[in-house]
């Protein structure tokens, strides 16, 4: 169970939880009591928490390095990877075939049958 607790508020930290007084209290920011900062905090908090969880599920810096990847002249390192990691188009698109071998092989067995 909560229990009641004095703490000081830098006034930084006060103006960014009544910032956000409309949009969770539907309040003005004006009119926010002290026990209703405990209920912005409290809210808050839990919004960064579930946003933390979320983006440790999606692979981020994948996704933002495979975007940057496209635009031409980024060059984007990621923490644990190196710019050598990006894929590019260059390297997605393969070598034409190459049906010499084929050919050879073709024209051995016709010249072993006739």
């Amino acid at each position: 169970m909560a229990e009641n607790k004095r703490v000081r508020l830098e006034p930084h930290i006060e103006e960014y939880l009544k910032s956000h007084a409309q949009r969770v209290l539907d309040k003005p920011a004006s009119l926010v009591t002290s026990a209703e900062l405990t209920t912005l905090t409290n809210a808050i908090i839990y919004e960064h928490k579930l946003a933390q969880s979320m983006a440790k599920q999606i692979p981020f810096a994948k996704l933002f390095s495979w975007l940057m990847s496209w635009v031409p002249g980024s060059r984007v390192v990621g923490l644990n990877q190196q710019a050598t990691d990006a894929p590019t188009l260059k390297a997605s698109v393969p070598e034409p075939d190459n049906f010499e071998f084929d050919a050879d092989l073709g024209d051995l067995y016709e010249s072993e049958a006739a």
